[in-house]
């Protein structure tokens, strides 16, 4: 099918079905004429009044209005341009490297977003609602096709071996894997396919060409998948109800939530975002009502336009003694294909090139399926060697009291340790670190064994629906001061606040009483004419304050920068570099007022003595602001110390 582009496999749905509905996305509903008519129109206007060459640009995409967006991609594509997507709810400076990263030459968005997309650059801006008269002011019949560039998305990597990267995808690469799911996954025009990823993933993308390309219905959730109405059914399970959804795309997480409804239209569940523990693909292919239903992992990363491979439990030769401690990838899409490179996966995309590394790890058993064996990136260093963390979370699958679990390294903060985050299993609850070592004993290294159990509930993910394990707090340093509840202080923590507050009222009282006894005529302000005398008594009374709230901060300060997070001895310097940034300049003035400007070597004392240091101490801030990590609250303090 190589030779065509998307949206002619869309404009071939539109001839033939232009009133079948195309998109459902909580109250809107477009069918294919609708929303082929509202692409052409915008199509049109990029081609006149757009800014942008005849072909070959790059559009970025930012817009909270899902329906919105998902005209722009094929006006975008329609006008001859490759689009990329960047989330409008990313922080402003994530939204600007990204835009930069792509190398985005225009912005389709709303005006209400432009300040957070305006980096400095001269980027043509087309704003839906300002721009709306002169858009509909086109013709809604389909542009003439334009030569060019085949490019077709800008898609980003999520992240999860190292930084995103940004990744070009042509047509040709998008129509075969359109063949390719097509034939693994029998898309039919009467399917309704609910897609739950957000619409600046590869996952989306996919989604939508296979929904839309196919002449079937797409259904998008209308709020985020992970919130759930009072009465504690999941929105996307609702959704997928109440419009009879037939296939549904969504990841691990999200899985399960979605079955809490028996679906009876329900024929095809994909999975997708992270490899899926064969347990936990058996319990979901038990849940649909349909004997016939099929529950399919898929993996593929974007170099590839997420059509890599796909497995189904009749891909296994035979029964597997630990379901719960493999996850499998499986074969390869037709046209892709998959190869062990030193135990690497590398993946060739479905219109063939060369072999992409996915950073992935696998292992064969003889004729049977790809294994996954986790991600190389994942590894940590600990004491001198590399741990293999998926290793020890493959161990813990099937726990009763472990939902999900992540290992990694605490990053050097407290002794070079493993943490085992976790979210809770079915009972509501989290093993402590002896049920996990009970657990772990014989089937990995001891020294593997993490020693630190945090809850986290659920685990922060990105937008692919990831785990981002960027995003894991650290737990309080051992031997610092724990919350003792939810905004409370331990007794022991109010009590060293009482004092710290007693201390700088009593410096503070020392400081103007023996200012002259220490430096007699320093604040001596005879002669000076107002209002400077009254500036300068300001001044002596700011370092007197300064001073205080030094002293009081060298007693009080300690323990919540602890908590804060960051190398305790890099800590211990950054508390005593502020305290020494709030008194030094009681004592450095006085000096200073005393010293004559020509006593050269006095000045140089004083400068040595006071200045150099405050720069160093500030240096030391600044590199404790940057490294310190914040930690999390731990549930049970006793299982953030190992106990």
């Amino acid at each position: 099918m190589t030779g065509g582009s998307i949206h002619q496999l869309f404009e071939d749905q539109v001839r033939r079905a232009p009133d079948r509905t195309a998109v459902i996305s909580g109250s809107a509903r477009l069918s294919y004429r609708e929303l082929d008519a509202a692409a052409n129109r915008l199509a049109a206007y990029l081609a006149a009044e757009g800014g942008l060459p005849e072909s070959g640009a790059t559009v970025a995409i930012c817009t909270d209005r899902v329906p919105d967006g998902l005209t722009a991609m094929l006006a975008v594509l329609k006008a001859g341009h490759a689009y990329t997507v960047v989330g409008a709810g990313a922080p402003r400076e994530e939204i600007r490297r990204l835009l930069g990263l792509a190398g985005a030459d225009a912005v389709i968005t709303h005006q209400k977003l432009l300040a957070r997309i305006d980096d400095g650059r001269r980027r043509a801006e087309i704003c839906l609602d300002r721009d709306a008269e002169a858009i509909a002011a086109h013709s809604d019949t389909a542009p003439a096709r334009r030569p060019g560039s085949r490019r077709a998305t800008v898609l980003f990597t999520a992240g999860t071996t190292g930084e995103r990267r940004a990744v070009t995808s042509g047509h040709d690469r998008w129509v075969a894997a359109f063949a390719a799911w097509t034939e693994v996954y029998g898309l039919v025009p009467e399917d309704r396919l609910l897609v739950t990823a957000g619409t600046g993933t590869t996952e989306f993308t996919g989604g939508w060409i296979r929904a839309l390309c196919s002449g079937g219905t797409l259904v998008l959730p209308e709020r985020p998948v992970k919130e759930r109405p009072v009465d504690g059914q999941p929105v996307d399970g609702r959704l997928a109800e109440s419009e009879n959804v037939t296939v549904a795309e969504t990841g691990p997480a999200t899985a399960a939530l979605l079955l809490e409804r028996r679906l009876p239209s329900l024929r095809l569940l994909l999975v997708g975002g992270e490899p899926l523990r064969l347990d936990e693909q058996l319990r979901l292919q038990g849940l649909l009502p349909d004997p016939g239903a099929r529950v399919l992992s898929v993996y593929g990363p974007a170099e590839v336009a997420g059509c890599g491979m796909w497995f189904e439990p009749g891909h296994l030769p035979g029964p597997v003694e630990h379901p719960e401690r493999v996850a499998y990838l499986g074969r390869p899409f037709p046209g892709c294909t998959a190869e062990l490179r030193k135990g690497l996966i590398w993946l060739t995309s479905p219109d063939g090139g060369d072999a992409v590394p996915t950073g992935d790890v696998g292992r064969h058993h003889g004729e049977g399926p790809l294994e996954f064996r986790g991600r190389i990136a994942d590894r940590v260093a600990i004491g001198g060697r590399t741990v293999d963390t998926y290793r020890v979370e493959s161990a813990l699958g099937g726990h009763p009291d472990i939902g999900e679990v992540v290992v990694t390294g605490d990053r050097g903060r407290i002794g070079g340790k493993l943490i085992a985050y976790v979210s809770p299993g079915r009972g509501g609850a989290v093993p402590d670190a002896a049920s996990l070592r009970a657990r772990l004993s014989g089937l990995v290294p001891a020294a593997d064994v993490p020693g630190t159990v945090v809850r986290v509930d659920p685990l922060p993910r990105n937008a692919a629906g990831k785990i981002d394990r960027t995003a894991l707090p650290l737990p309080p340093v051992p031997g610092a001061k724990q919350y003792a509840g939810k905004g409370g202080m331990s007794g022991a923590e109010m009590s060293a606040a009482a004092k710290g507050c007693g201390v700088p009222v009593l410096a503070g009282i020392l400081a103007a009483v023996l200012t002259d006894t220490f430096w007699p005529g320093s604040t001596d302000l005879t002669g000076v004419p107002g209002p400077w005398s009254g500036l300068f008594g300001m001044l002596y009374v700011f370092e007197i304050v300064s001073f205080a709230a030094g002293a009081g901060f060298l007693v009080s300060g300690r323990g919540p920068m602890l908590r804060r997070g960051g190398p305790r001895g890099l800590t211990t310097a950054a508390h005593l570099a502020l305290v020494w940034l709030l008194v030094a300049w009681w004592p450095q003035d006085n000096f200073y007022r005393l010293a004559a400007k020509q006593d050269w070597p006095r000045q140089a004392a004083l400068v040595y003595a006071f200045n150099v240091p405050l720069m160093i101490a500030a240096g030391i801030v600044v590199a404790w602001a940057v490294l310190g990590v914040p930690s999390a609250r731990c549930d049970e303090v006793s299982a953030c110390r190992g106990e």
